[in-house]
């Protein structure tokens, strides 16, 4: 039975060999970065433009014309089908596979316009493995687990040489050490998309410990408003498309035949393509998000100003 790594390693061999682009992100980048030691999913981004090159590989894949004779479905997880204008609206697609006869399941999941990243996910890839930089903003989620990560990845970054380590480094020590050494040129663009960085030669080290913690809440608190947004959008979807069905999602039935019937059905019951699609729709996820977040560290106008980054760089 081939591992985790050797799956991930064999799929992106066949993105490769159909000239699908696209790169590794989340926790088997993570892996990659000897930040951590096993996961059973992997990340992609996909150019929304390749997902219907991606879709004739899974049905190519399930038949076994390349030699491969794999399992391929949709997960009962909430989300959208491989498609470019859903995925292009910001959601995700949830896939399992099994590329062996007693193989694990091997769960897949794919952006084409990630979180926290927007359309700049393939700068600094190498070896089609996301940068740290993409990797972080991935990591900035609603799960407290993933932070530490979050400052991990910064931290190679910041000793490789790079100065934009400094817009997710959370060790106050570190943090102040990159901050000295950077140019005029990469604080100036470093505080604009991290505001605290402004406070750092103001603030002694306990209060950049809270500063720290309170940028952290915001940044869980808005994501958590995301996924909601997203979440509701299915449900509602979902119930909906049930009434119209028989049988429970996902089938029994050959990838290509689900991935019809999910596409056909998300047009015709309804389901957004880009929840927040809209300026104004971002903007109301981040002010719950703010209030949230200052409801739950109990911060003033001012300390949640000192923070909050712009609406540009959480909810691109």
């Amino acid at each position: 039975m081939s591992s985790p790594i050797d799956f991930y390693k064999t799929f992106q061999a066949q993105l490769r060999g159909r000239s699908i682009t696209g790169v590794l992100t989340s926790g088997m980048a993570c892996v990659e970065y000897g930040l951590q030691q096993n996961t059973k999913d992997t990340d992609w981004i996909i150019a929304p433009a390749d997902l219907g090159n991606l879709v004739e590989l899974f049905g190519e894949l399930e038949r076994g014309m390349s030699g491969a004779n794999w399992r391929i479905s949709y997960r009962g997880l909430f989300g959208a089908p491989l498609d470019p204008e859903y995925l292009a609206g910001g959601w995700t697609s949830h896939l399992v596979a099994f590329d062996q006869p007693e193989s694990a399941e091997r769960h897949l999941d794919f952006f084409g316009r990630p979180p926290r990243v927007g359309d700049a996910w393939s700068v600094g890839a190498v070896a089609g493995i996301a940068s740290r930089d993409v990797v972080a903003r991935m990591k900035k989620t609603d799960r407290p687990k993933d932070w530490p990560l979050v400052n991990a990845l910064a931290i190679q970054a910041y000793y490789a040489g790079d100065p934009g380590a400094v817009i997710h480094l959370r060790d106050p020590a570190i943090l102040r050490e990159a901050w000295q050494q950077a140019s005029a040129a990469a604080r100036a663009s470093a505080a604009e998309e991290r505001p605290l960085l402004h406070s750092l030669d103001g603030v002694d080290d306990l209060q950049l410990e809270r500063l720290l913690l309170v940028e952290e809440m915001l940044w869980q608190c808005v994501n958590r408003e995301r996924y909601v947004v997203y979440q509701r959008a299915w449900k509602d979807f979902y119930r909906v498309w049930q009434q119209d069905r028989v049988g429970d999602w996902p089938t029994a039935e050959p990838f290509f035949q689900q991935h019809r019937r999910v596409c056909a059905a998300v047009r015709e019951h309804g389901l957004p393509p880009a929840p927040l699609g809209t300026l104004a729709a971002r903007q109301a996820v981040y002010d719950r998000g703010r209030d949230r977040a200052a409801t739950l560290t109990a911060a003033p106008s001012r300390e949640m100003d000192m923070v909050a980054m712009p609406l540009a760089m959480i909810l691109p």
